[in-house]
């Protein structure tokens, strides 16, 4: 059978599509004037799939007054001027200064990448050359644990908003989905398929980029856990609150805020800021420490720890490698004692 005439028994049968991204990489002729060194960022961000807010963060570590105010006085204006010794230079004064050994890391690899892209695009070639960056050593990082939050303190989160129909869905879609804060408030009514079986919720973007999420690839993440736990009922109740109790409006987000749209009257988009406040609301009423971050945590940990694979498991955070995953699961001691009782023939109670 041909693609063109394949029948999908529902939309979680249908692939999802990705399409390839154009290769748009600047060019700067080399017979006018050597680029500026910020005009080289902004071509090397302009050129790179980063998210807005991922874009706006390397901007204040490149960008800032103490980064430009620390060029200028050195002397250097065009990226041909900003050797890797300059920039090797550069991240030993912000170690004088007191940085974190951390930012001093972050500075460096966003200088090393910059280095990479002016050696691949014609006009910048001469930007950072050399090898002092990367011979640079800085001191190690403290790796810390992520800190996934406890069965017992989802449902005291639950149970702090249980009067909100609203406040509660968000706070079990973060627990459920591990969607980024930028995800959940761009979902739209058109993501939901819930009377698929598997009922699950496609994601397409983000409030940054409506048609790209942060690792440019759209996925399908199940939702349909009416088995047991804090996500049981979960479907209807969010079927319902779309049918009945979702407040009228022209705008196609799930989750609307309280405010009104001056003139038309409608409820506007939920904001990654209203996001935030309801989060500190919930930590005051349930006293669990709480943010979108730590519910994606408490996710992938979740996830882990009951033996979903983890490359599905990378697909459903959104994430481009088994890395990244890594980085957000937290161990526990019960689910350690569980794998090593059973490796050896015994039962953890």
């Amino acid at each position: 059978m041909s693609i063109a005439a394949t029948v999908y028994r529902d939309e979680w049968d249908r692939p999802i599509s990705h399409p390839q991204r154009p290769d748009l990489r600047p060019t700067h002729s080399t017979r006018e004037t050597p680029p500026t060194v910020d005009g080289a960022i902004d071509a090397w961000l302009a050129w790179r799939p980063y998210a807005r807010t991922t874009a706006n963060r390397i901007k204040t570590h490149l960008q800032s007054s103490r980064a430009c105010g620390w060029r200028q006085a050195h002397g250097i204006a065009t990226i041909d001027q900003f050797t890797a010794a300059a920039a090797a230079e550069y991240v030993v004064y912000l170690r004088d200064c007191g940085a974190s050994p951390a930012t001093q890391r972050k500075v460096k690899n966003l200088l090393t990448s910059l280095a990479e892209f002016c050696a691949e695009t014609p006009g910048y070639e001469t930007g950072l050359a050399g090898d002092e960056l990367r011979k640079l050593r800085l001191p190690k990082l403290v790796e810390r644990i992520p800190q996934a939050l406890t069965e017992d303190e989802c449902l005291r989160m639950i149970a702090a908003v249980d009067s909100s129909v609203r406040d509660r869905l968000i706070v079990e879609t973060f627990l459920l989905t591990g969607l980024r804060v930028s995800e959940l408030c761009a979902l739209t009514l058109d993501s939901l398929h819930l009377d698929s079986r598997p009922a699950f919720i496609h994601i397409r973007g983000s409030v940054h980029d409506r048609d790209r999420t942060k690792n440019s690839s759209e996925r399908d993440i199940i939702v349909d856990y009416d088995a047991y736990g804090f996500g049981r009922g979960y479907v209807n109740r969010l079927r319902n609150y779309v049918a009945k109790e979702r407040p009228t409006s022209h705008y196609g987000e799930i989750f609307l805020a309280d405010r009104r749209e001056a003139g038309t009257g409608d409820h506007t988009p939920l904001t990654v800021v209203g996001i935030q406040r309801l989060m500190t609301r919930i930590e005051r009423a349930s006293g669990v420490h709480c943010n979108p971050h730590r519910l994606r945590h408490t996710f992938c940990t979740r996830c882990a720890d009951n033996d979903v694979p983890m490359f599905q498991l990378q697909e459903a955070l959104g994430h481009k490698s088994l890395d990244m995953v890594r980085r957000y699961y937290t161990q526990s001691r019960q689910a350690m004692a569980r794998g090593f009782y059973r490796a050896f023939g015994a039962s953890y109670r």
